[in-house]
């Protein structure tokens, strides 16, 4: 494989702390898509570190899963947003666990032209941050509607369904 399709591939990054209950599904999330996407994108698991996504990111097509506290929506619910284009609500910029929020990284990255390609958002709505490693039923149930819409959108660009079977 050479570096310019290494380069091509999407990269998946989660955001959160697997520690913090629901601020967990993204590390949960990026270890689902691991197992069913395998080789056809790249995982980064941040953490919360929004100054190292910069390094990370450039030029990339990304797709980045965090979890969200959000007044009016219901725990579990997915909230998708173009990370380049759409105006993102302070929801989805002020995070649970990150000092640095995700709308300052990218207001960071266009002034040093750090930026993706491409940056789609999957932001799951939760309500528990406390400590432990327990996803609520409702926040995996939009782990999985998630899931669904990341693999067929990675899919889509590698050129349809890939097998991941090494059998």
């Amino acid at each position: 494989m050479t570096n310019q399709e290494v380069s091509e591939r999407w990269l998946l990054i989660s955001l959160g702390n697997r520690f913090r209950s629901d601020d967990g599904v993204g590390p949960f999330l990026l270890q689902k898509l691991k197992t069913s996407l395998g080789h056809a994108a790249e995982f980064y698991e941040s953490g919360g570190d929004m100054v190292g996504l910069l390094g990370q990111w450039k030029d990339r097509r990304v797709c980045l899963v965090d979890a969200v506290q959000v007044s009016g929506r219901k725990q579990g619910d997915l909230i998708r947003a173009n990370g380049l284009a759409d105006l993102l609500a302070p929801s989805l910029c002020n995070t649970s666990s990150h000092g640095f929020n995700l709308k300052e990284a990218i207001e960071l990255g266009k002034n040093v032209r750090l930026l993706p390609r491409r940056l789609e958002i999957f932001a799951i709505c939760a309500e528990n941050f406390t400590c432990g490693n327990r996803l609520s039923a409702e926040v995996k149930r939009g782990a999985v509607l998630a899931e669904q819409q990341i693999t067929e959108l990675v899919q889509a660009d590698n050129g349809g369904q890939q097998c991941t079977n090494n059998h």
